[in-house]
């Protein structure tokens, strides 16, 4: 293998349904931070306030570091995945223009992949995508005048509309469901069918769900608006 040689020798390059079906595993990837980030939005730390947080011994603050930490890294993750499925969208699409440069589906479906890249929601994407590489903590928290937790947000970017009043659980499965529907638009009549709509992943346990901070420390523990998965 030549050293200026970025493709596998052993592995066959795809042609453009194979590109796009592989695609389907970026989708699943993308399920699976977002099952994570759900989860571990609803853990003690990202529903409590700094100041209570502060009060805690050094072993549950530690804790609860480590619940913030896997939920940031999984958001940040999420907004990769759901960008990497425009890229592989645009490499297939080239892949089928070299492959089959008289027929003309590849050039149409090429001006409709740039056209939706330059709508709202994939820009938004792209803008939380490239926010991480800033500052990674892009999960806003909503509070009332009683100072309970009301909702967490993603934070208004420079350019784009504001998203504090909408729940960050609904505003990610708008992204989610969005960039799943355009992948499907690419996929061949044929196989549309054979891919299953159903996203379940297992989750490992954060160490404070409310819940069961509920039931061991008591009065320290809130559980205001707490959403399902």
């Amino acid at each position: 293998m030549r050293k200026d040689q970025n493709t596998m020798p052993d592995v066959p390059p795809p042609d453009f349904v194979g590109a796009v079906a592989e695609i389907w595993y970026t989708v699943n990837y993308a399920a699976y931070h977002l099952a994570y980030t759900r989860v571990y939005l609803r853990t003690r730390a990202l529903q409590t306030s700094v100041d209570e947080l502060r009060r805690d011994e050094q072993a549950v603050r530690d804790q609860g570091q480590v619940d913030l930490f896997i939920c940031r890294a999984h958001l940040a993750a999420f907004f990769w995945q759901l960008h990497h499925v425009f890229e592989a969208l645009e490499l297939a699409i080239r892949k089928g223009k070299k492959d089959y440069p008289t027929e003309r589906y590849f050039y149409s479906a090429e001006r409709k992949l740039e056209t939706i890249r330059q709508s709202a929601i994939p820009r938004e994407i792209d803008a939380y995508r490239n926010e991480s590489h800033n500052i990674p903590a892009i999960i806003g928290q909503q509070w009332n005048a009683d100072g309970k937790f009301v909702h967490h947000f993603l934070p208004s970017l420079a350019g784009h509309e504001a998203k504090e009043s909408i729940d960050l659980n609904e505003q990610l499965q708008t992204y989610f469901e969005y960039v799943e529907n355009v992948w499907r638009l690419f996929v061949p009549d044929p196989l549309k069918s054979k891919f299953p709509r159903s996203f379940r992943f297992p989750v490992t346990v954060p160490f404070f769900p409310l819940a069961k901070f509920q039931r061991k420390f008591g009065a320290f523990a809130t559980r205001d608006h707490v959403r399902g998965v």
